[in-house]
């Protein structure tokens, strides 16, 4: 029986700070069967070079406006934005506009499915790998645990309605060898999916969805209504990030290496192929290719890569903030609410939940402004300081890790990963880092971790408790990074204490830009008289 009940899902599974649990089963009905149109254009059609102009503004020497080489590119972006609101597989690229979520039905086709058969294969040949602990563990807990089973199968039988209810076309491309129409099998397969890509290294591809292979097994599934009760639940968060973990020690270790292969650069997955060099993964990155690895040691130290020395420059006086990583620029927000219903459609930030409930500090930027942009998962990882002054509190604040905001999918073919951004920085996993600055008052950089990624790492010299001696910082200093990969980030202003550049106030306009605005560019200056 698939769970349709709302009061069951609220009895059972306690959703923090959703009062109306019932936005949970609008998630996806199956009974519905979903639109699909046809875009104007391609994804392809846009997605090529450009670089942005940069001319000053005010009395600062640096880049404070970035402008279009050409209206063109304007244009193909504008037909961009509204092309994501398609979900066909001819027409919308694997990971929209630039971010880590892949397309739900195209993750399925071109990800999943290949998964499924190889994992078929390998049953057959008595080859397929072991189980590991964690994995058995994690099994174990959620078959003892009958609220969890019943909600683990009720999430495969949703997500095996929604692909039965899809377009012919689109069928064909999900079927299983037997001709069957599923996202996946049976309630034991799901493990030994999650089994399979937890020893194994994520691929590089530049047609194919880029280093989140859990979630392209999770791209349909959390977006049921079984699978947002699960993914929102604390406890089961607590265990699921047991085999992320796990995942994260192998990603860590020389084993995780077979895609950096310097014998055999060719391979498929390869981070080290032409392709990849195409794709500038290695733009202005540390590589010797000489050496096994690329000169890496595990495939998590070469997702930590560093820009070679003077790729970034902190621009601009000590007067001015600057974004603290690379950014893909997603939108900037004015008068910040203390305390709103950020889990509804447009209503998009509450300082109160964006700091955990630590309301004093969330009061000191009543009224202020956020600037948010995201990390794709070829871009740079770490997280520098953003400005001269002092880091007075930092922390890392535990969250979920694949849940999406639960009023989505309430648009006919929208997806509903970039609306989770703002979303996100309330419910998942995030570094939480407040300065004082003596011209722009108190910023916030909070660094946001999101599906695979299970970590957000503060230097251990960065960590500053509740009541300990403020730090005194330098803008370009190392304070942390994201393991296994990035994710969304925002800055947080007080009122009239900046304006902010540009390029971050017109955000909206730059969330499909090829190449990420630099780490070190100037995103703020002290308010204007």
């Amino acid at each position: 029986m698939v769970l349709r009940s709302s009061a069951l899902v609220a009895l059972l599974v306690g959703v923090s700070r959703i009062d109306n649990v019932a936005a949970f089963t609008s998630i996806i009905s199956p009974t519905k069967k979903p639109s699909f149109s046809n875009a104007g254009c391609c994804w392809t059609s846009f997605a090529r070079h450009h670089q942005g102009s940069f001319v000053a503004e005010k009395n600062y020497p640096f880049a404070l406006t970035a402008t279009s080489d050409a209206s063109e590119d304007r244009v193909l972006q504008d037909e961009a934005r509204n092309a994501r609101l398609m979900l066909m597989l001819e027409e919308d690229g694997p990971v929209q506009m630039g971010f880590w979520v892949p397309n739900r039905v195209w993750a399925t086709s071109k990800f999943l499915v290949p998964l499924r058969d190889s994992i078929a294969k390998k049953k057959k040949a008595g080859t397929l790998t072991a189980i590991t602990p964690e994995i058995a563990a994690f099994k174990e807990f959620v078959t003892t645990h009958s609220v969890y089973r019943m909600l683990v199968n009720s999430m495969i039988e949703e997500a095996n309605d929604y692909v039965k209810n899809l377009d012919p076309e689109i069928q064909d491309d999900i079927k299983n060898k037997d001709g069957d129409i599923l996202w996946i099998e049976s309630y034991d397969f799901f493990f030994e999916v999650l089994n399979d890509i937890i020893t194994t290294s994520p691929s590089f591809s530049d047609t194919e969805m880029v280093g989140t292979p859990m979630n392209g097994l999770l791209a349909i599934s959390m977006a049921t209504a079984s699978g947002a009760a699960l993914f929102h639940d604390t406890y089961f968060n607590q265990q699921f990030k047991k085999v992320l973990d796990a995942w994260n020690t192998f990603l860590k270790s020389p084993r995780s290496l077979d895609k950096l292969d310097i014998k055999d650069p060719e391979k498929k997955g390869s981070w080290i192929s032409q392709a990849a060099f195409d794709a500038r993964v290695w733009d202005q990155m540390v590589h010797n290719k000489t050496k096994p690895g690329f000169g890496y040691d595990s495939w998590n130290s070469f997702f930590l890569r560093q820009f070679v020395p003077d790729a970034r420059p902190f621009l601009g006086p000590s007067s001015v903030v600057n974004i603290g990583c690379e950014t893909t620029p997603w939108q900037s927000w004015n008068h910040s609410a203390l305390e709103a219903d950020f889990w509804i459609k447009d209503v998009n930030y509450s300082l109160l939940d964006l700091f955990a409930g630590e309301k004093a500090l969330a009061e000191s930027f009543e009224g202020g402004q956020i600037y948010q942009g995201f990390l794709s998962a070829t871009h740079y990882h770490r997280w520098r300081c953003p400005l001269d002054g002092h880091l007075v509190r930092s922390w890392v604040q535990p969250g979920t890790y694949f849940a999406q905001r639960p009023w989505q999918g309430e648009e006919k073919g929208s997806w509903e990963g970039t609306e989770s951004q703002p979303y996100l920085g309330h419910v998942a996993a995030r570094a939480i880092f407040v300065f004082e600055h003596p011209e722009c008052g108190t910023v916030a950089l909070i660094c946001i971790g999101m599906v695979e990624v299970s970590t957000c790492y503060i230097e251990p010299a960065y960590l500053v408790g509740e009541g300990k001696p403020k730090l005194a910082v330098k803008k370009g200093e190392e304070i942390g990074h994201f393991e296994f990969g990035g994710s969304t980030h925002m800055m947080v202003f007080q009122k009239d204490k900046v304006d902010l550049a540009k390029w971050a106030i017109d955000a909206v306009n730059h969330r499909n830009d090829l190449n990420p605005t630099k780490m070190g560019t100037v995103i703020a200056v002290p308010k204007s008289s």
